[in-house]
């Protein structure tokens, strides 16, 4: 038995720059929540992801589509790193624990030229 989410999160993303969220942010984040975001912007641009913080939980970072590209890198407990894409596509995936959290996520992503 499956039952959806009462919350959503995730999904393509083709702005230039913009702000990732959590579920409910600025409030504590939902158990279990499992959120990818795909940015994609325009050709010969690359995607940049800074300063993610996160705590028993995790964001992965992929260099395109989410599950058949690289990982770059997975960010949690106030990580506070860069990550540049190869191309014109990043994927963010946000999972969260069972346990109790109470530290929002938030990213910014923007986009030079190359």
């Amino acid at each position: 038995f499956l039952s959806a989410a009462p919350y959503s999160c995730g999904g393509l993303i083709s702005n230039s720059s913009g702000m990732l969220q959590s579920p409910y942010y600025p409030g504590n984040y939902p158990n279990n929540a499992d959120c990818v975001w795909e940015i994609q912007v325009e050709n010969n641009f690359r995607v940049i992801l800074q300063n993610s913080r996160c705590q028993y939980d995790y964001v992965e970072v992929y260099d395109g589509p989410p599950h058949s590209s690289p990982l770059l890198g997975r960010i949690c407990a106030g990580s506070f790193l860069t990550y540049t894409s190869s191309s014109n596509l990043m994927s963010i995936h946000f999972h969260t624990h069972e346990v109790v959290f109470n530290v929002p996520y938030d990213s910014c992503g923007t986009i030079r030229e190359v």
